[in-house]
């Protein structure tokens, strides 16, 4: 009966030692991927609503998805407006108050670092949700629904997604150009390719 009392505390004396193994290797691995991390405060300024710029680089704000420069919304009267403009304007607006750090570790197929900003408690992400200037994309779904149920920024009209129409530009975009070669004689095609 000895023995098994000593086997089972050897087997919990190990189960413990592996668990404290396995906690330490991650946080090495927590700490080493933190430090990986690239990290930008300072000046930043406002490409458009969800890219910043700093230090020769752009920030594109994880979790986010602003309508595009050229993109109009409807208002609350039904009267069209520069949204891609506004939410450009509100984000320069934030980041001109300071006291932001931006970091991230990956980046789009654009080359932009994906980056969440905070200052002290505040979420510049979630700030341009809450204030319904960008809508979620992955993240700050909570912002969103706050947002829309106080018909806030482009969610006090109607609106297109920005996501649906960056689509529907390229695919005009495309038509325009299979209409153009259409016309053009096929030399003067080959020509513009080359």
């Amino acid at each position: 009966m000895g023995g098994n009392v000593t086997r089972s505390l050897q087997r919990l004396r190990d189960l413990v030692l592996g668990l404290a193994i396995l906690a330490l290797a991650l946080l090495v691995i927590a700490k080493l991927e933190n430090e990986q991390a690239l990290r930008f405060a300072g000046r930043f300024w406002a490409v458009d609503g969800d890219t910043l710029g700093a230090e020769g680089e752009r920030l594109r704000i994880e979790g986010i998805d602003a309508p595009e420069l050229g993109q109009f919304c409807d208002g609350a009267d039904g009267v069209p407006y520069a949204c891609g403009e506004e939410a450009r304007r509100n984000l320069r607006a934030l980041v001109s108050e300071g006291g932001w750090e931006c970091s991230g570790t990956r980046r789009d197929r654009y080359d932009r670092l994906l980056v969440v900003c905070k200052r002290g408690l505040d979420d510049l992400g979630e700030m341009l949700v809450a204030a319904g200037f960008v809508v979620a994309d992955g993240r700050y779904l909570a912002a969103e629904a706050g947002a829309r149920s106080a018909g806030a920024g482009i969610w006090k009209g109607r609106f297109e997604r920005p996501s649906d129409w960056r689509r529907q530009r390229q695919i005009e975009e495309a038509e325009l150009a299979g209409w153009v070669q259409t016309f053009l004689p096929r030399w003067m095609v080959q020509w513009f390719e080359d």
